[in-house]
């Protein structure tokens, strides 16, 4: 990986996040700086000169699966792998064993098992595709396409229940995919711009933004029963809902985003009973993450990762990992089988991305360089 220059720009709100009112604006951003990118070599990279693949190709073992996202409309979402034997970044890992890139924009990925065989499902927005791989060879087994005629949904995030796959769409639908066909068997029309699913027993909470819909944000969350794939329930909530978390009680909390203006983002408490939002707590977050029965949030006020208790419902005082000195923090993600939480620091959202490996006491354990705007990460034993 060679970098000719950088490029550092202020940007309060991750290209990432897509799902709020500035999605357009953001698309334009891009769309208006993409040559200037492109003419000053900003993270090129050619076949030449990116790292081999380790000896265990074959075996993508005992390392990290990083999902980059790329840049709108350049084709360039990417996998890299980190290899904790040798601490070494394998980059362009998804076309080394394919031939091929991965496509336009990936939002999400998902690891599950089918006869014994680990697998990734990935959700490529732009380029409207379901890619699935194994996940210990990185090899593609099927690319699903999602589109209503010739218009495409927009994939964004993915759950996982048995044998099937639930995907929101952008266009406000849940695609249904049969794991063992690959096909997708059932489409269902929930709110305008879904960006956030959680599975709680046998129902899935699908968070409706209605980011594209801006200033007329959507504030509903639609529940599915998993058995008949309906929805039998939505809940009013407030504008601009997307990533949701649960606790051991099994007790809701989504990310109510704000408007970006007058109205401030805060963290709501719903109630998986009653169906109903029981509790609003002022937290000005972006970015939220589960760990055990603790929500870990970037604080956007002081740039630093503090927590807040869901059995006691509680924000504790004490900053965890201090970010400031981020370039571009972009979003965590806990590992559980390591129990680390790593952060992303997109670079200013035209570089490589640099992760950071966390204690969930906050010490910084290790580092390592991925691809352009990380975007989550799957560890392979």
């Amino acid at each position: 990986m060679k970098f000719v220059r950088k490029i550092t720009i202020t940007c309060h709100l991750p290209l990432k996040t897509c799902s709020n009112g500035f999605y357009l604006c953001i698309r334009a951003f891009v769309a208006l700086f993409i040559s200037v990118f492109l003419l000053s070599g900003i993270n090129s990279c050619t076949k030449d000169d990116k790292p081999q693949p380790p000896d265990n190709a074959e075996n993508y073992s005992n390392g990290l699966v990083i999902l980059n996202e790329g840049l709108f409309q350049q084709n360039n979402a990417s996998l890299c792998f980190y290899s904790m034997e040798d601490q070494q970044v394998y980059t362009q890992a998804f076309f080394t064993e394919n031939g091929r890139g991965l496509g336009d924009t990936a939002n999400d990925f998902e690891k599950y098992t089918l006869n014994g065989i680990d697998y990734l499902i990935i959700a490529v927005d732009i380029s409207s595709q379901i890619e699935i791989v194994e996940a210990g060879t990185l090899k593609s087994v099927t690319q699903i396409p999602l589109f209503e005629g010739t218009t495409p949904r927009e994939p964004r995030r993915i759950v996982v229940n048995g044998y099937a796959a639930y995907v929101c769409n952008f266009d406000g639908t849940v695609s249904v995919i049969d794991l063992t066909t690959y096909e997708v068997v059932k489409n269902i029309s929930v709110g305008a711009n879904p960006d956030g699913m959680i599975q709680v027993g046998n129902e899935l909470y699908v968070s409706n933004s209605g980011g594209l819909n801006f200033p007329v944000y959507d504030s509903t969350v639609s529940v599915i029963d998993m058995s008949t794939r309906e929805v039998v329930n939505t809940i009013e909530t407030r504008i601009n809902c997307t990533k949701m978390v649960s606790d051991s009680q099994n007790e809701i909390y989504i990310l109510s985003n704000g408007n970006y203006s007058d109205i401030n983002p805060a963290l709501l408490k719903i109630d998986s009973n009653s169906k109903q939002v029981t509790q609003e707590f002022n937290l000005n977050t972006s970015v939220i993450e589960k760990v055990n029965d603790w929500i870990y949030y970037y604080d956007i006020s002081t740039e630093t990762i503090r927590r807040f208790n869901m059995v006691a419902d509680s924000d504790e005082a004490t900053e965890i990992i201090d970010v400031t000195g981020f370039n571009s923090f972009s979003g965590m993600q806990y590992v559980e089988e390591l129990n680390l939480l790593f952060c992303f620091d997109a670079n200013g959202y035209v570089n490589a991305s640099t992760i950071r490996a966390y204690s969930v006491s906050g010490v910084l354990q290790y580092e390592f360089t991925a691809e352009l705007n990380a975007k989550k990460i799957s560890y392979n034993d």
